[in-house]
């Protein structure tokens, strides 16, 4: 059941992302995007965001963000079920309370328990659900970039870094 949950996740960002795209004026997107973002920050562009009707409470986020080189967003708990695509560079990801599910571009999938760290590469996807301690980091000498959809707690604001 949360792997469809996740699914249906999954496309409602992608149906959000070409929204996007062929609508650039609509509501919701932020307009803050630069090439890259200074030296060990991460840069969060929300792409689109909507409340809804399936999962009451809840607001499906879609937000790209760019981390430069140095950059980590600190060990911190999804507030919801998350689906973080890296669209180019690579990251490091750790999961330091909880699991996760790496599905790599070859369609390989392992899984992540509390205290690994795996190295994930372009057009590598990981999820987690709700409550998840991570952290996001980017070690290497490029910017990474990854597309990131959370079905957060309506009050929550965006989560930190990922």
């Amino acid at each position: 059941m949360k792997r469809i949950a996740l699914s249906l996740v999954f496309f409602a960002s992608a149906l959000m992302v070409f929204m996007q795209l062929i609508s650039p004026g609509s509501a919701g997107a932020t307009t803050n995007m630069t090439s890259t973002p200074a030296a060990g920050e991460v840069q969060k562009t929300t792409l689109g965001q909507t409340g809804s009707a399936s999962a009451p409470g809840r607001t499906l986020i879609l937000q790209q963000r760019t981390f430069a080189p140095g950059s980590d967003s600190g060990a911190h708990p999804a507030p919801g079920p998350v689906v973080l695509y890296v669209q180019s560079g690579s990251i490091s990801f750790r999961v330091d309370e909880g699991a996760a599910i790496v599905t790599r571009a070859t369609g390989e999938q392992q899984q992540v328990l509390a205290g690994q760290t795996v190295t994930l590469n372009e057009y590598d996807v990981v999820t987690y659900d709700e409550g998840v301690v991570h952290d996001v980091a980017n070690p290497g000498t490029e910017p990474a970039v990854t597309l990131e959809s959370r079905l957060n707690p309506t009050e929550s604001p965006a989560t930190p870094a990922a």
